[in-house]
C-alpha cells in the first residue's frame, strides 16, 4: 500500500536552503498524522514527470516544496502532455521555500514551511483556477499564477543564463541587477491582445496574464485578481523609457499603478497575443518558456488547493 501524500522537493530552491530545511518539514508532516512519500527533484522538467506518475499511481494529494518554479513544475504534472486533466480532485499542497514566494501572498499560505504544514494537515481545500498557454508551435504549459511576455521573459531569459543565479540573497540581487539592465535596452513591440471580444493594441513593455496578484518577487502587478472568479486580469504596460519605468516601479509594488496614464486592465477568460513586431518571449511563474504568438485558457476550478482556517498570510 503506497503513502497517501506525494511530496516534490526542489533540495536546489532557494539556493540550497529547501535541502537544509526538509528534515524538519519532514518531521512536522509525520507529527500531524500525514502518511507521505518523498521525492527529491534532480533536473528541469522532473517534478512534472514525478507527478504525473504520482497522480497514475493513485496517490491522494500531492505536495510541491520549493519556489514557485518548482510549483509550476508541480502544476503541469496535474495535466497530461496533451492537456488533459489527470487529478483535478487530488489536493495540492504548497510549502513554499524559494525566493520569490509570489503565488503563496494571493492564496494565503503561510511563508514559514514550518507553518505551511498545516494547511495540508487540516485537510481543508478549495477549487481554484489554472491557466493553459497554447503556442504557435503546437506546445503548451500550464501555470497557476501569473504568465507575462515583453520585459518579464527577457529578465527571466538573461537570469537563467547568468552564472551567479542562485537564490537567497545573491539570487535576488541577480535578478534586480538583470532587471535594471533590461529596462535600459528594451526595446518595445507593437502588441494586439485579444481579451474575449475586446481588442488592446498598445506599443508595450509587458503584457501580464494574471491569475494571482503578485510576481516578480512582491509586485502587485494585478491586486483584483481572484483565484477562483474563472477570469484572468491582463495587465498591458505601454512603453516607457527606462528612467520612467524606473520611478513607476514603487507605485506597481503597491499596487497602484492600474490608475497611471499608459496601463490598462481587462478581464476575460481567453486572451490571445500577439506581437506586431519580433517574438516577445513569456516569462511563465519565473521560467522562460516559449515566445508570442500564444492563447491563454482560464480553466475554472481545475486544481483543489489546500488551505488553512485562516487564509490571510502575507
Amino acid at each position: 500500500m503506497i503513502a497517501d501524500t506525494f511530496v516534490v522537493v526542489n533540495p536546489a530552491s532557494a539556493g540550497g536552503r529547501t535541502r537544509r530545511q526538509w528534515s524538519d518539514v519532514a518531521t512536522r508532516l509525520l507529527s500531524s498524522g500525514v502518511d507521505f512519500e518523498t521525492y527529491m527533484t534532480r533536473g528541469p522538467g522532473d517534478a512534472t514527470a514525478s507527478v504525473r506518475n504520482a497522480l497514475r499511481s493513485g496517490f491522494g494529494r500531492v505536495v510541491s516544496m520549493g519556489g514557485d518554479g518548482t510549483l509550476n513544475e508541480v502544476i503541469n504534472g496535474f495535466f497530461d502532455v496533451d492537456g488533459t486533466p489527470l487529478g483535478s480532485e487530488v489536493p495540492l499542497g504548497v510549502i513554499p521555500s524559494g525566493t520569490g514566494g509570489d503565488f503563496r501572498k494571493t492564496a494565503g499560505i503561510a511563508k514559514r514551511p514550518l507553518d505551511a504544514v498545516s494547511a495540508i494537515a487540516e485537510g481543508r481545500t478549495r477549487r481554484i483556477d489554472a491557466g493553459r498557454i497554447d503556442y504557435a508551435n503546437g506546445s503548451l504549459r500550464h501555470f497557476v499564477n501569473i504568465a507575462d511576455c515583453g520585459l518579464g521573459g527577457e529578465v527571466v531569459a538573461r537570469v537563467n543564463r547568468s552564472r551567479f543565479k542562485g537564490g537567497g540573497v545573491r539570487g535576488t540581487a541577480v535578478f534586480l541587477w538583470q532587471s535594471l539592465a533590461v529596462l535600459s535596452t528594451f526595446d518595445a513591440q507593437p502588441v494586439r491582445v485579444h481579451v474575449d471580444d475586446d481588442v488592446v493594441e498598445e506599443r508595450a513593455n509587458s503584457v501580464v496574464v494574471a491569475n494571482g496578484q503578485y510576481f516578480g518577487a512582491g509586485m502587485h502587478i494585478a491586486p483584483q485578481a481572484s483565484l477562483d472568479d474563472g477570469l484572468f486580469d491582463v495587465v498591458v504596460i505601454a512603453a516607457q523609457g527606462g528612467l520612467a519605468a524606473l520611478r513607476g516601479l514603487p507605485r506597481v509594488y503597491r499596487g497602484r499603478h492600474l490608475s497611471e496614464p499608459g496601463v490598462t486592465l481587462r478581464r476575460g477568460a481567453r486572451v490571445r497575443v500577439e506581437s506586431l513586431g519580433r517574438p516577445l518571449l513569456f516569462d511563465v511563474e519565473g521560467e522562460q518558456v516559449g515566445a508570442t504568438p500564444a492563447t491563454v485558457t482560464c480553466l475554472p476550478g481545475a486544481l483543489t488547493l489546500c488551505v488553512a482556517g485562516d487564509r490571510t498570510a502575507r
